[in-house]
């Protein structure tokens, strides 16, 4: 009887955690569509649950959260990532895209107060949206005990790459003493082109090439150079979805750096009007089959047409 009572007792505890476990978040972009709020596992051609992708994440050292960067319900879901880590009693280190190595500093003090945190770290000030949006997955982070951490690269050095000026150790550090093969230098010219509505100088596309790569590297080496540390896991990288590319992005540099350290990428990607096949979403990345180890699909946030903002900018540049 007492052995009975105790399986009954155990079964109820498991059924507990299970039920006392936090669903993801409602969306808040408006709309209706197939695909909104479902997970594909492009390796696998298969849906997944939000169980399936947290077990995922639980099972890596290394989580990339690729996000469209003004889209709440990205930052909603990733904040929802971070808490669910914390649950599960992980500890986690959370790296921002946003905020540039030079500012740890800055971030270190300004822990202690996370309303403040994106004032401090001027972070509206460098064209970011709203600190509000990202402010729950730093809070996330804190409450689970986890540590913060810069990603980007210093703004200073990144006029150096753009000039080709950066000295031959930061070339040799960052990857970029190494041509690209014809095939990714095609696929990162073509992506920043199109990124910006063929509105760019062709001139001015090389550079913008190696510093999207000596991005890439830098946040590789700050994940990297955190996943070393045993009372840290996993470490999560806050960028866009295009930094989180399984294929040329951080997890490419990642496996060299620390090649025995599981890494996940996951993108949580707007879904087409007319496009409710997942795979096909690889073609308007360049790509063959979609370069995640997983795709969350949201809502077509709001927004002005990013390609009128574009030619508004290029004719008041140019003086028109």
């Amino acid at each position: 009887m007492k052995l009975v009572f105790a399986a009954g007792i155990t079964l109820m505890l498991s059924v507990t955690a299970v039920s006392a476990a936090e669903p993801p978040p409602a969306a808040t972009v408006a709309g209706s569509h197939p695909l909104k709020g479902r997970i594909w596992q492009p390796a696998e051609g298969r849906w997944l649950t939000p169980e399936q992708l947290v077990a995922m994440t639980l099972n890596a050292g290394i989580v990339a959260l690729g996000e469209i960067h003004d889209n709440p319900d990205s930052h909603a879901l990733q904040s929802w990532m971070v808490r669910r880590l914390g649950a599960a009693g992980r500890r986690p280190v959370t790296a921002f895209e946003m905020i540039d190595t030079d500012r740890q500093a800055t971030l270190d003090a300004a822990r202690s107060d996370l309303t403040g945190l994106g004032d401090a770290v001027e972070w509206d000030k460098r064209g970011w949206p709203a600190w509000t949006l990202y402010r729950p997955i730093a809070e996330a982070t804190v409450a689970a005990g986890g540590d913060l951490r810069a990603a980007n690269l210093p703004a200073a050095l990144t006029r150096q790459i753009s000039r080709n000026a950066e000295p031959a150790e930061i070339a040799e550090r960052f990857g970029l003493d190494v041509p690209l093969s014809p095939a990714d230098a095609k696929a990162m010219t073509d992506e920043i082109r199109d990124s910006h509505c063929n509105l760019l100088p062709e001139a001015v596309i090389p550079a913008m090439v190696r510093v999207q790569r000596a991005r890439d590297a830098a946040m590789a080496e700050v994940v990297a150079d955190q996943a070393a540390r045993p009372e840290i896991s996993p470490v999560v990288l806050i960028a866009g979805a295009g930094h989180a590319r399984a294929d040329r992005g951080v997890p490419t540099r990642l496996r060299m750096l620390v090649p025995g350290v599981t890494v996940l990428s996951i993108a949580f990607l707007e879904v087409e009007a007319d496009e409710t096949n997942p795979a096909a979403y690889a073609e308007g990345l360049g790509a063959k089959t979609l370069p995640f180890d997983a795709v969350w699909f949201t809502g077509r946030a709001e927004r002005e047409d990013p390609c009128a903002q574009m030619e508004r900018h290029v004719k008041k540049k140019d003086g028109k």
